[in-house]
């Protein structure tokens, strides 16, 4: 399967670690923004920032599952793909969304009809995709 994973850009190496776990049972990563540096302020990166948001975008898309790792503090950046993510969804049925982790009972957009899943462990979402 083709897998965007969205998470807060300090949780990278987390993030990291999903996507070998991810490749190793023989999925896709569809974009991976751990690569990316860091370009905050966006305003002094303008090009970079853009063009980094449409990769990420592209990748939400082209994703069969969207998987969004909550965290105490929402990021914008992850907000937006959640919101991409369902409005894909929303229109074409895929991606499966799931969101994971213990804050994922706090946003409104986290029990979106188009959410598959709310679940505590990425464990969990492995487990099922296998």
């Amino acid at each position: 399967m083709k897998i965007y994973v969205a998470a807060r850009f300090t949780d990278k190496e987390m993030v990291q670690d999903v996507y070998r776990k991810l490749t190793q049972a023989g999925h896709n990563i569809t974009a991976d923004w751990t690569k990316h540096k860091n370009v905050k302020p966006y305003d002094e990166h303008p090009v970079q920032a853009g063009e980094y948001a449409t990769e990420d975008m592209s990748g939400v898309m082209a994703s069969d599952v969207f998987i969004l790792f909550t965290s105490a503090e929402p990021g914008s950046g992850v907000s937006a793909e959640l919101g991409g993510a369902i409005a894909c969804n929303t229109l074409t049925g895929k991606p499966r969304i799931y969101v994971v982790g213990p804050y994922a009972h706090t946003n409104a957009f986290f029990f979106h009809p188009a959410v598959y899943a709310r679940v505590d462990r990425f464990d969990e979402i492995i487990a099922e995709l296998k």
